[in-house]
């Protein structure tokens, strides 16, 4: 019996001690703002509080609680960007402001004390007195409302720093309310992807616009490869192991006799990269090798550099062949890039023809059942504004402006942006009613001013908290997230 109380004991120690040790330093730094310093007692402390208060003695969720962690921080560093600005002389404070205050919004505890109460209903007389003959009790209800007080006029002070415009928001209200919805037929060239050139038109573009491709200064290398690989198989250790052995056979023979004789000699293939020139990144049939190129610019023709180990596997052994004073990137180097550019223009060129066409054939009353005939996009757009952006078209201001200038039941005239043409039937119109203007326009001028100036608060607040210097460890000792669910 006294072996099982002693383990007992020893038990209970044990998670006291455990306890001890997850249970937070005091005086921890949760975090700092500006010169304010938040120990984990002062801080939990608070936060306990604002849970308290917050939370309503309703039971918290953790989404509650970190939400309202986020929320208490959040407020601390409110606290003192406001008091920056009020120490800084933002605002200034009076004393007679102060009691106009306490007359005017009395605090709810002050209400509940019976010597201001009449018939169990707060007297405002008796309150009104009592401030008047008691100057102790008066000061301590104005240094009380001190804070928010100077916090509220802080920010009613910053707010009225701007004021709207009346014929700006006008001009805001007509735009919003001048819009309309319609079919737009969408002749984008991007979509003929069965269109495509041939390799001989690819060349004919290439030697169309070969001299975008001149350059000046090259080098080229003649080179032999040694191919690797990237598996760690024993047979790949073992080739890689013999092309190094073999490489380095060649290189050696190479400084001696030449990467040409030398190849010749162990029977190696011999391959020759395009023309370089000193901004490269790339050689050719090489790879990315900035080390080679700048060895290329450095050292005479017939050098030979040290071998290069690409990030392949590949092993080469290459000597500097060839320089020459100007000369054009080879076509087949460009070939993709020719093939994409030429497979554009020809699409282009087909649908520009087919566009002149369609206009030349159809009629108002044909252009849709037309282009759903030939698979042409047509997009639905509703409650265009003349700044809009339109799904899948993006925003075209010469488009916006035409179907908002066209009469509802009407086709666009036929728009054309960046090779891309438009045709558009408008099909619900509304236009600014300046009768719904002057019934509402104390209330949406109202409305527009204050969105502006929570705006301005909003920005002027970003900019000063970003001046003040903030260390959040809150994380070290709160959940302040909740993982994902995969």
């Amino acid at each position: 019996m006294k072996h099982k109380i002693a383990i007992l004991v020893v038990i209970c120690l044990l998670w006291s001690i455990a306890l001890a040790a997850t249970k937070p330093d005091p005086t921890a730094l949760v975090g700092q703002v500006g010169d304010r310093e938040y120990n984990y007692k002062k801080f939990n402390d608070g936060f306990k509080a604002y849970l308290q208060y917050y939370g309503g003695g309703k039971v918290l969720t953790k989404q509650d609680s970190i939400k309202l962690n986020n929320q208490y921080w959040e407020e601390l560093v409110g606290i003192y960007v406001y008091d920056q600005a009020i120490k800084a002389g933002k605002i200034k404070v009076t004393d007679a402001e102060l009691e106009a205050e306490i007359k005017k919004n009395i605090p709810s505890e002050v209400k509940q004390i019976k010597d201001f109460q009449t018939n169990g209903k707060f007297d405002n007389a008796k309150y009104l007195q009592a401030l008047k003959d008691h100057p102790e009790f008066k000061k301590e209800l104005m240094n009380y409302a001190r804070d928010l007080y100077s916090y509220n006029k802080l920010i009613k002070t910053i707010k009225n720093e701007v004021k709207a415009n009346p014929d700006s928001v006008k001009n805001a209200w007509m735009h919003q309310n001048n819009y309309a919805s319609a079919k737009i037929i969408c002749f984008d060239y991007n979509k003929l992807t069965n269109i495509n050139v041939t390799d001989e038109e690819a060349r004919e573009y290439y030697e169309a616009h070969k001299e975008e491709f001149k350059r000046e200064n090259g080098r080229r290398f003649l080179f032999v490869r040694f191919t690797g690989a990237l598996s760690k198989s024993e047979d790949m250790e073992k080739i890689a192991q013999d092309n190094k052995t073999l490489s380095t056979t060649l290189f050696n023979r190479a400084k001696e006799v030449g990467l040409k004789r030398a190849a010749k000699e162990m029977n190696l293939p011999l391959e020759e990269s395009p023309y370089f020139n000193p901004q490269d990144q790339i050689i050719p049939l090489i790879g990315r090798a900035p080390d080679l190129i700048a060895f290329a610019f450095n050292n005479p023709v017939g050098s030979i550099p040290d071998i290069f180990y690409a990030p392949t596997g590949d092993i080469f052994v290459l000597e500097l062949n060839s320089e020459i004073p100007e000369y054009y990137i080879d076509f087949e180097i460009k070939k993709q890039e020719m093939i994409i550019r030429a497979n554009r223009t020809k699409r282009m060129f087909t649908m520009d023809n087919y566009v002149q066409e369609f206009m030349k054939r159809e009629t108002p009353e044909t252009y849709l059942e037309a282009a759903a005939r030939d698979s042409i996009a047509i997009v639905e757009v509703d409650k265009l504004l003349a700044d809009s952006d339109i799904r899948t078209i993006g925003k075209i201001p010469a488009l916006n402006e035409a179907i908002l200038n066209t009469p509802l039941g009407s086709f666009t005239p036929l728009i054309e942006n960046e090779k891309r043409w438009y045709l558009a039937y408008v099909t619900n119109r509304q236009l600014p009613d300046l009768t719904i203007w002057e019934k509402d326009k104390q209330n949406i001028i109202a409305a527009a001013e204050k969105k502006m100036q929570e705006d301005h608060l909003n920005q002027w607040y970003i900019e000063q908290r970003q001046k003040v210097k903030i260390i959040d460890n809150r994380k070290d000792f709160y959940e302040l997230y909740i993982p994902l669910k995969l």
